[in-house]
């Protein structure tokens, strides 16, 4: 018994198998039909098929019983059956068999000479059988090739007729959408068709200077961005960003008119920034405000102060009481330890220079009254700064005190000079007593001397 090597046998099977794939590859197409009855109704439902090598192409209708020349109803219960189905693109010869209202079978095509010549007239050429079915299948009519390639260039053969046909595009969409959108392929277009994408999203866009390629403009739609919130936003933005920008704006729930407020207000925020305000809730006023107060990044600023639960009113009244720039930390550091408006706007009307934030927190918290503050700041001649005047109202000099020093010539007293004035008992009645009985102008250590020694 001869043995055949196993690898000389395994040439062999895959010789056969390729060579099986390639006559299957190369083989006429099949053309097959199956029907369904619908029972009780004046239609059937109507699959045809072709098998070309390892492509399958299926198309299945609802279509009148009365369009099947040759079927009758009773023919469905069983038995064979022979019926034909008259298209633009040919007839389809059908013959098979029934049983308990299902057929199936096979299908010869009969191309219709007209049609393939009045295709070519139009402008395709080298138009194959498989493809005149496929058009055959579809009900494709004549008035739809003209329209397409009217529509556009791009419709260079029947394989795009059949692509843009089985997608939905009319001739009405495929002329808008060339024109509104950069050069698009059928494959782009197609896809804008499925993904649902509107006219008037495309002319949207346009209008608002947007030129997006058909994968920008399909995600808009995924999206759920639609044609008034571009119009309406576009023209705002004036054609800044892309598709991703606008996808983000809606996303976050960014209305125009949110958008409109921040126009109104003066300020010219970035996309970033347009979202940050709205996730922060930071209305257009308060970096308004914020810019106003001399802020060197109002958006920023802004959404601080926000969290920081300070509002529009209170940034504008304490720039104005402050009379200066203040950044968005220092007003923040001021309403966190309670300083109203009108505690500054009494510092600042008192005369008394406050230079910063912290030291009208300093006076805030050791309850500096404002007539203390008024009467060293506009009478007195020496300035004293902020702890000295903490350290007078702490000693319990008071504003009446230092009126009545000044008014005694004691105007250049330093601040330690009217503590020790206060804590021996000196008062300015005493000085001028002194004063009226010849002692001249005396200095603060002498009038305290004096008090000492009981004069």
């Amino acid at each position: 018994m001869r043995h055949i090597p196993t690898i000389s046998l395994r040439l062999v099977v895959l010789a056969g198998l390729l060579a099986s794939l390639v006559q299957a590859a190369e083989s006429d197409p099949e053309y097959r039909w199956r029907i369904l009855a619908n029972i009780g109704a004046d239609t059937v439902n109507l699959t045809l098929t072709r098998h070309d090598g390892f492509n399958t192409i299926s198309q299945t209708n609802s279509v009148p019983l009365s369009s099947l020349r040759g079927l009758e109803r009773s023919d469905m219960y069983g038995g064979p059956a022979s019926f034909h189905i008259r298209r633009d693109a040919g007839t389809l010869y059908c013959k098979g068999s029934f049983a308990l209202g299902v057929g199936w079978g096979s299908v010869t095509f009969h191309p219709d000479p007209r049609f393939l010549s009045e295709l070519k007239e139009i402008g395709f050429r080298d138009v194959r059988e498989d493809q005149l079915f496929d058009l055959a299948i579809d009900n494709f009519r004549l008035s739809t090739a003209r329209e397409l390639r009217a529509a556009c260039k791009c419709v260079q053969t029947v394989d795009d007729v059949i692509e843009l046909n089985n997608h939905g595009v009319d001739g009405y969409y495929l002329g808008r959408v060339t024109r509104l959108s950069s050069p698009l392929s059928i494959e782009a277009i197609t896809q804008m068709k499925d993904h649902g994408v509107q006219i008037s999203l495309l002319e949207a866009l346009q209008s608002a200077g947007y030129q997006l390629p058909a994968e920008s403009v399909t995600e808009l739609q995924d999206h759920g961005v639609g044609a008034s919130l571009i119009r309406e936003m576009g023209p705002r933005l004036n054609g800044a960003g892309n598709a991703q920008d606008l996808i983000e704006l809606h996303d976050h729930g960014v209305s125009p008119e949110f958008v409109r407020h921040l126009e109104e207000a003066g300020v010219n925020p970035s996309i970033d920034e347009i979202i940050q305000l709205h996730d922060h809730g930071t209305d257009a006023d308060l970096v308004s405000a914020a810019k106003g107060a001399g802020m060197d990044k109002p958006v920023s600023s802004a959404i601080a102060l926000q969290d920081h639960g300070i509002d529009t009113q209170y940034v504008r009244n304490m720039s104005q009481s402050l009379r200066a720039r203040i950044s968005a930390d220092e007003l923040i550091q001021l309403h966190d330890q309670g300083i109203s408006p009108e505690f500054a706007e009494r510092v600042a009307q008192s005369g008394f220079k406050a230079a910063g934030p912290e030291q009208l927190i300093s006076l805030h918290e050791h309850g500096v009254p404002a007539e203390l503050l008024t009467q060293a700041g506009r009478s007195h001649r020496v300035s004293f700064t902020t702890d000295e005047i903490i350290r007078l109202h702490e000693q319990g000099v008071d504003a009446e005190f230092l009126h009545s020093f000044d008014a005694a010539g004691y105007e250049n007293a330093s601040a330690a000079d009217l503590i020790e004035l206060h804590e021996h008992g000196v008062t300015a009645d005493f000085a001028r007593r002194l004063q009226s009985e010849g002692y001249g102008s005396l200095s603060v250590s002498q009038l305290v001397k004096m008090k000492d020694h009981g004069m």
